[in-house]
């Protein structure tokens, strides 16, 4: 029926409203690779849709289905077809839209088909026992181009193509004309003077035997005559003897016997190389060559010949060479611009298609075809938008991701403590830094009742969101256990025995947990396999690691006691300018340039100088181990999140009643280290 087609589309959709974007994509796209303008594309897009939404509402008006669109792109023309296996619109299946039967009978969608054929060039509806098929043909209208059709056309890359080759072309061409023009004109002209000095030496050599055997004047006169009639080139034969007196002339014998005098300005003692000089209004040669017998110069012979004649030989065949270029040239020139179609056509759907692509079209491809190296090349530049395609895909996707992880950034910020309790006798600062936008760690401090207080830090095992999520649940289950719990270790296997269940597989939670009694100020402490609680005794000016047993949470056991067994709950009773801090092993592994560690010696070494100097506060010592940090590290990106809570007992602000408080649970301490 049509030509080969161009590109065949074929996408099969579910017979629902929710997918008309999807065929509207499809059609919308097969549109731009057919080349159709804004306007054509607009009105397609319309008769589509209205085809479509007829199809899914009536053709499968008591069940669903699927829906095939068949997009078949002609040089000239576009089919759309669009296919369903429901009830048929037309069951006399005539093979066109019935418009006013539509409209007289009722049916819905009548018209919908009166817009459809007012759109498109062609509409036909087939029904089959097996399938519907509503096929639509739009003809491409290409868009004028403002502006002068011949300059236009002038314009265009074919003809540039065209003009260029042809002048190339021409050029060598002409050049190779002109070459062999004159060699072959160059060869013509020696031949002829080589002919004729051929002949002068032969009149010469037979003259000589005349002039030696004195012959009559006759026989020299017959001589010449013959040669000349032989010769029609040889325009004059002059024969002297020594002493330039004529013996013989082809002319005229009233010469003979006179003295012989060349034409003004030819030189007569120049032998055997011809002379030019013009003898009328025509160009001859004058020729001289010497009669000798044993060296010794007995006569002359001068010749006159014209070269005339090789003239209008090479004339005659430069203009057939000439009429014969020009109808080479013509036919040469209809055979490029047919051949520049050949290589320019490829060109200029390249162009056309990454201009498309500078406009924002990064899904339609070109066509496959052309010669190896066009095949290639368009090869090269689809593969080239699939993966820019697939980048930009990437990057959005990216993009998302990046917000999503802001955002949840943000609401992990509000999850830990916006600000800290003020606590009676006990000077407290926190500090918090995620290695990424979300983090793992975890540090809080509640109020549990009137008098205690919970402070907890936490180490999600791995990093980024799915860590921040755990968290997040496990501060929420930490703070609901631990205002109905009484001991650290109630909370912690209560908490143990909730996130075991609910936590992902693979991943556990390392936790340190205290309550402090603001009565006593004794904190209740628990680890579940969490680093040590570096605490400062102010008494002896040492250093303690507090560090009891107990397993991490969130870890899958047989026994259903292994944990809350594992857990050894301790207690210390605080006094004045004692000082702790509960820290992630964020600060302790930190590493420099060279790949060394903080660790937790160099922790304890500023604890031991700076935790003596009561005047200091907690905030500002905070300051300065976030500084030693980053000084030791570099500044590096940090490879773990770094959590930490610092606290200093602080009484000397108290009562008397208060202050012998202190003293006397300061003597307990010292007489249960001493039992110790």
């Amino acid at each position: 029926m049509f030509r080969r087609p161009i590109k065949e589309i074929n996408a099969e959709f579910k017979a629902e409203e929710k997918y008309l974007d999807s065929i509207q994509r499809t059609v919308r796209e097969s549109c731009i690779a057919a080349s159709m303008n804004k306007k054509e594309i607009t009105s397609v897009l319309l008769a589509i849709e209205e085809g479509a939404t007829n199809i899914i509402r009536h053709a499968y008006l008591y069940e669903k289905g699927l829906m095939r669109v068949r997009i078949v792109i002609y040089k000239k023309l576009v089919v759309f077809s669009l296919i369903d296996y429901g009830r048929s619109f037309q069951p006399d299946n005539s093979g066109k839209v019935d418009l006013h039967k539509l409209v007289e009978s009722g049916r819905k969608g009548g018209l919908g088909f009166y817009m459809i054929q007012k759109i498109m060039d062609s509409v036909e509806y087939i029904s089959t026992a097996a399938f519907n098929e509503l096929r639509m043909i739009k003809r491409i209208h290409k868009e004028k181009e403002k502006g002068r059709p011949f300059l236009r056309w002038m314009l265009t890359l074919r003809f540039k193509f065209s003009v260029w080759t042809f002048i190339i072309v021409s050029m060598i061409i002409g050049g190779s004309i002109y070459y062999f023009d004159h060699e072959i004109s160059d060869g013509m002209y020696r031949h002829k003077h080589e002919t004729v000095q051929a002949l002068g030496t032969t009149i010469a050599a037979q003259a000589s035997g005349y002039l030696i055997n004195n012959r009559s004047d006759v026989e020299f006169d017959e001589l010449l005559v013959s040669y000349k009639r032989a010769n029609p080139e040889l325009r004059l034969i002059v024969l002297t003897d020594a002493t330039k007196m004529i013996r013989a002339h082809s002319d005229d014998i009233l010469f003979i016997r006179k003295q012989y005098q060349a034409p003004q300005g030819l030189n007569a003692y120049i032998y055997n190389t011809p002379q030019t000089f013009e003898l009328g209004n025509e160009d001859v040669e004058f020729l001289v060559i010497p009669i000798e017998l044993r060296d010794h110069l007995i006569g002359k012979v001068y010749i006159i010949y014209t070269t005339e004649g090789i003239y209008y030989q090479l004339a005659d065949a430069r203009t057939q060479i000439v009429i014969l270029t020009m109808i080479l040239l013509l036919f040469g020139i209809i055979g490029i611009y047919l051949l520049s179609d050949y290589f320019v056509s490829p060109i200029l759907k390249i162009t056309h298609r990454i201009r498309r692509f500078t406009s924002g079209d990064l899904e339609t491809e070109l066509p496959l075809e052309g010669a190896e190296e066009f095949f290639e090349i368009s090869k090269a530049f689809n593969q080239m938008i699939t993966r820019l395609s697939q980048d930009r895909k990437n990057i959005a996707a990216r993009e998302k991701m990046a917000k999503e992880i802001e955002v949840a950034s943000e609401i992990q910020k509000t999850l830990l403590p916006n600000k800290l309790p003020e606590i009676q006798n006990l000077d407290i600062e926190s500090f918090y830094r995620a290695a990424s936008l979300v983090g793992g760690d975890l540090y809080d401090i509640f109020q549990v009742s009137e008098k205690r207080y919970c402070m907890v830090v936490a180490d999600v095992s791995g990093k980024g969101v799915p860590a921040s999520l755990v968290m997040s649940m496990l501060r929420t289950v930490i703070q609901i256990y631990g205002r109905q719990l009484q001991s650290p270790k109630e909370i912690i296997v209560a908490v143990n025995d909730y996130m075991k269940i609910n936590i992902p597989p693979g991943m556990f939670v390392t936790v340190f947990l205290q309550i402090y009694d603001v009565e006593t100020n004794e904190i209740v402490f628990v680890s579940a396999g969490h680093n040590p609680m570096v605490y400062f005794n102010s008494d002896t000016k040492k250093i303690e690691q507090l560090n009891p047993k107990g397993m991490p949470v969130g870890l899958p056991t047989r026994d259903e006691n292994k944990f809350a067994d594992s857990i050894i709950e301790e207690r210390r009773v605080m006094c004045d300018d004692d000082c702790f801090i509960i820290f992630t092993d964020g600060i302790t592994e930190a590493p420099n340039r060279e790949g060394d560690q903080f660790g937790i010696e160099r922790l304890e070494e500023f604890i031991v100088a700076h935790a003596p100097d009561s005047e200091i506060r907690m905030s500002a010592l905070s300051e300065k181990l976030i500084d030693l940090i980053d000084d030791y590290t570099g500044f590096n990106k940090a490879t773990d999140d770094i959590s930490f809570i610092l606290a200093r007992m602080q009484i000397k602000s108290s009562t008397p009643i208060e202050k012998q408080k202190s003293e006397n649970r300061l003597l307990v301490r010292k007489i249960n280290s001493d039992k110790a």
